[in-house]
């Protein structure tokens, strides 16, 4: 039987304001599932064999951070269901933050030793772009907030120049090579046209093209897959947010329909599923 699947959402998870109020941390209904970051998916996968659980973490806080708390968040599931180990699966900075995870706590507790797999969806393994942009700009009103204790260092963390800087480290890269024979690493990208990619991301989009290609209007296809081997595929015809089951309003105006795009989403991470140890 397949370990757990533990599901990382990405920086700015937007169900962040309903998710208090419905507890979707742990959903208990398919309903209140179609609520979360990863729309209905934990869900799905639950009713095709393979147990997920949707991970919690900070709202656009630091790497290192959001590191820590999913390391919790892994340990618990291991408590919970008593399995030896667990699969996760990452979309945009959920990616980072699991392979953070692994580096960070390499000595001390070990937790790569707990994990089975780490599939990355769309994650920024060499930075963003439009996040140098975002933080070019409205980095010294990200520094002011924290004197209110909000993080926001989340936004630094996904820049070209601080992934790259992790990303071509020597000592992770030795690490995660060695981590290779017990843990199945696993990437996807996700890839939109101009002509179909929604008002949200046009800017982001165009800006991205220009620089680094093919792209899904946050993350180019260079970027996410974050070594050739590990690359699986493109995602056809799908932008950031499609990725996880969500459409946008422009998109729904011009004709997407959302049901069928889920559908197509939820198959895709049935077949990710069939891949996990």
């Amino acid at each position: 039987m397949t370990y757990p699947i533990l599901l990382v959402p990405g920086l700015a998870r937007f169900d962040i304001f309903w998710s208090g109020l419905f507890g979707l941390e742990y959903p208990s209904s398919p309903f209140l599932d179609r609520l979360s970051y990863f729309r209905g998916i934990r869900t799905f996968l639950t009713r095709n064999g393979y147990p997920a659980y949707n991970a919690t973490l900070p709202w656009a806080g630091s790497v290192e951070r959001r590191a820590a708390v999913l390391k919790r968040a892994v340990i618990h599931i291991l408590l919970a269901t008593g399995a030896s180990k667990v699969n996760l699966i990452g979309h945009s900075m959920g990616g980072l933050d699991a392979r953070h995870m692994l580096f960070q706590d390499r000595v001390r507790d070990r937790i790569h030793r707990k994990i089975a797999s780490l599939t990355t969806i769309s994650t920024p393994h060499e930075g963003s772009p439009f996040a140098d942009l975002v933080w070019n700009r409205f980095s010294p009103a990200f520094r002011g907030l924290q004197a209110f204790s909000l993080d926001l260092s989340g936004f630094r963390d996904v820049t070209t120049w601080a992934c790259r800087a992790y990303h071509h480290r020597q000592d992770v890269t030795d690490f995660e090579r060695m981590c290779e024979g017990d843990i199945l690493f696993q990437t996807y990208a996700g890839r939109q046209s101009f002509e179909r990619i929604s008002l949200l991301h046009r800017r982001s989009f165009l800006h991205i093209y220009r620089l680094e290609g093919d792209n899904d209007g946050m993350v180019s296809v260079a970027s996410a897959k974050w070594c050739e081997r590990y690359f699986k595929g493109v995602i056809e015809g799908t932008e950031h947010f499609n990725e996880i089951g969500w459409v946008s309003p422009d998109q729904l105006l011009r004709g997407v329909k959302p049901r069928a795009l889920l559908q197509r989403i939820h198959a895709f991470f049935l077949d990710i599923a069939r891949t996990l140890p």
